[in-house]
């Protein structure tokens, strides 16, 4: 090798280049690894909302995006106003108008001063003002809550002390941006709230409807106020099965349907020893039907009668609930 070192060198060169592969082979190997990896244990990226019909207002900052124009890439927020300062364009009156029609007007005076010939515009609203979101019906603290930017309905729900027990599993959700299309949500049983996946931005309205109550009384087991599942019906021996049956007091030759009407309160007589052995149909109630069955002895009511007594077993379970 000292004999010729020409051939020394061009060995050593040669052995350097091979040396200078293996390691770019190894760092090319040891990227897509990562990469690989990377991609594998990301999260899956989110949708992105579409704010398109949503109107801007004042307060809200904006995210605009100008594709070949760096002035017009920037965040801005709307003035008390309405108002925008942009780069290039000047004062624009952005609030009371959609995302939509706000890009729309931001490419068209970009056109109109010979800007750009095909303007790419985007914009996104990342932080909405404190528009209150008004949560009422069957809530447990009904009101105005200020969230922030788009949420979930149960977001909004849980803001406002969750579901009460009457509440119904219908929820009308009234959009700010679209108050003559309110969207009604019905929730089937067994479907939990949290898979409420319907987005609420502020200015929204929500009303949590009630369920329909139906009131046992008298000599049953357990007198109470029933919930009807999602407003259906509910049957004249089904509200007495959830009051556990009638006690051994009861009459049951003369069980009592009473019901409000609009011309007032309706009385029916229920032969529930007829309707038990299939003699007699069984009725079907309404939502604040009042099912009342008296004792076996008349005479017990006294003075009070029997008006007074439904009157008196009602009012105690008002005062349960």
């Amino acid at each position: 090798m000292c004999e010729n070192p020409q051939g020394a060198l061009s060995m050593r060169i040669f052995k350097f280049c091979i040396y200078a592969v293996l390691i770019s082979a190894l760092g090319i190997i040891s990227h897509r690894g990562w990469a690989q990896g990377g991609s594998m244990n990301d999260s899956q990226p989110t949708k992105t909302v579409d704010q398109s019909a949503i109107t801007i207002g004042p307060g809200d900052l904006l995210d605009l995006s100008v594709f070949d124009v760096p002035e017009l890439i920037l965040k801005v927020r709307v003035d008390s106003s309405g108002m925008v300062n942009l780069p290039l364009l000047g004062d624009l009156k952005l609030a009371g108008i959609t995302v939509r029609d706000a890009q729309l007007l931001i490419a068209n005076k970009l056109v109109e001063q010979e800007m750009v010939k095909k303007p790419e515009v985007s914009l996104l609203i990342v932080e909405f003002a404190t528009q209150g979101t008004i949560v009422s019906g069957e809530v447990n603290t009904p009101g105005i809550y200020p969230l922030m930017g788009p949420h979930r309905l149960y977001d909004a729900i849980s803001a406002a002390g969750g579901l009460t027990l009457k509440a119904g599993r219908t929820v009308t959700v009234v959009h700010a941006r679209q108050k003559e299309h309110p969207e009604i949500i019905t929730f089937p049983e067994g479907t939990s709230l949290e898979q409420a996946n319907v987005v609420i931005y502020p200015g929204d309205t929500i009303i949590v409807s009630k369920t329909g109550v139906v009131y046992v009384v008298g000599e049953v087991a357990k007198p109470g106020a029933f919930l009807m599942e999602n407003n259906t019906t509910m049957s004249f021996l089904k509200a007495i099965a959830l009051a556990q049956g009638t006690t051994k007091l009861a009459s049951l030759k003369h069980a009592i349907l009473l019901r409000q009407t609009p011309t007032g309160t309706l009385q029916y007589e229920v032969p529930l020893n007829k309707v038990y052995k299939g003699e007699a149909s069984d009725l079907q109630l309404r939502a604040e039907d009042i099912v009342f069955v008296p004792t076996s002895n008349v005479k017990t009511y006294g003075a009070i009668g029997l008006q007074g007594a439904i009157s008196a077993a009602v009012a105690s379970v008002y005062v349960l609930r």
